[in-house]
């Protein structure tokens, strides 16, 4: 285990050192000197050498330290990587959860501002009308609106009144052309009334039912002769 290499050293340090340079140097200096000292006088008074500091080489491992190094790494394998390859595809989840939350609030502000320039280029908006101050009467062939709008009752809306609904409309057609005269001196072309095209299927089917019906044969009645 690593904790076990906390402050450790081997008893014997071997450097590493490429054999070209092993060959063409000697590997120990003052070799049989017990004393660092001694030595640092020896090289003051015959090198011309410095002293750096925080210089950092590169030793061999020896068995202790290779088998504790392996230990840890074992262990780690076999507890530590399928815990991170479990975080890893929770994160790639979260991270594809967040991608797809941002793209939709991307696409939703590129909606929003497509249809503000829609609106835009349109130049119109919805107005919700008020019930209490909106009224609605037929004119002329056209549904008229008129809102209490900037106080003043304003034509906010016209439609065109559908066939189908012509026939119910007429009566108060006529009478709404008669009050924009009266008040207004607006006069406008009297509406014609709906030609009614619909039979009374009702009837036409019960003459047709009884013309088809097969005549009745008079039962006679014959007497017998006691």
């Amino acid at each position: 285990m690593i904790a076990n290499l906390r402050n450790y050293e081997p008893e014997t340090i071997e450097f590493v050192v490429p054999d070209a340079i092993r060959e063409k140097f000697p590997p120990v200096l003052f070799e049989g000197s017990t004393s660092v000292d001694e030595i640092v006088k020896l090289v003051n008074e015959n090198f011309n050498a410095t002293f750096p500091e925080s210089e950092v080489t590169q030793r061999i491992l020896d068995t202790f330290e290779i088998d504790e190094i392996r230990e840890e790494y074992c262990i780690k394998q076999e507890n530590e990587v399928p815990k991170r390859e479990r975080e890893l595809l929770e994160a790639i989840e979260r991270a594809k959860k967040i991608k797809n939350d941002a793209q939709d609030r991307l696409a939703s502000i590129k909606t929003e501002i497509k249809d503000l320039a829609a609106e835009v280029k349109k130049g119109t908006r919805e107005y919700h009308l008020s019930g209490k101050n909106t009224i609605r009467f037929a004119l002329n062939g056209h549904f008229l609106y008129y809102s209490w709008v900037n106080g003043a009752l304003k034509l906010v809306k016209a439609e065109k009144i559908p066939d189908w609904d012509k026939r119910s409309l007429w009566a108060q057609e006529d009478r709404n052309r008669k009050a924009m005269l009266d008040l207004f001196g607006l006069e406008y072309p009297e509406v014609e009334r709906p030609i009614d095209n619909t039979e009374d299927y009702g009837d036409k089917f019960e003459e047709e039912f009884s013309d088809n019906l097969p005549e009745e044969e008079e039962e006679e009645e014959t007497e017998e002769d006691e």
